[in-house]
């Protein structure tokens, strides 16, 4: 049995050394510069596009949850209530309130278009799913933005 584990493991290593000479030396002395690199050879399609923003928006969704938690502790104490509420107020949380909609509404409508595509069909719909789902994101952000920041930025500058 052990004869068996040694050589298996001796295989192993020749097949570890075999790739890392194939791979070139990029791959010996991994750095910043090989990194952008290979990320910028990548060619950005619907399928590659939509993964990533349903995983930004993702985090992004958990991180305003940790913020809106903090500031729901704030109700059993009136004056930090009141500072949460004159920041809320403020004209950039407004404009970040409607960047909040945006994500909620790409991912809630991604997440469709991954169950419609799982439930019915495969990818050779992909790209125009992924489309209209942009285009629902743009309709739900702008009717819910619109009202939002209407009074702080656009009603200034009705005469």
């Amino acid at each position: 049995m052990l004869a068996v584990n040694g050589f298996a493991h001796q295989v192993y290593r020749i097949g570890m050394q075999q790739n890392i000479e194939r791979s070139g030396p990029s791959r010996d002395n991994p750095s910043f510069r090989t990194f952008l690199s290979t990320a910028s050879s990548y060619k950005v399609r619907a399928g590659m596009a939509a993964w990533l923003l349903h995983r930004l928006t993702g985090l992004a969704l958990v991180f305003y949850l940790a913020i809106h938690i903090m500031g729901l502790r704030s109700l059993s104490d009136p004056a930090a209530f009141e500072i949460y509420i004159t920041v809320y107020r403020n004209p950039l949380f407004k404009v970040a309130e409607v960047m909040l909609l945006g994500a909620v509404a790409f991912h809630a409508f991604n997440g469709l278009r991954i169950l419609v595509q799982d439930m019915f069909f495969r990818s050779e719909r992909q790209r125009t799913l992924f489309y209209i789902v942009l285009a629902l994101t743009v309709i739900v952000t702008l009717a819910g933005g619109v009202p939002v920041i209407f009074p702080y930025f656009i009603a200034p500058l009705l005469p």
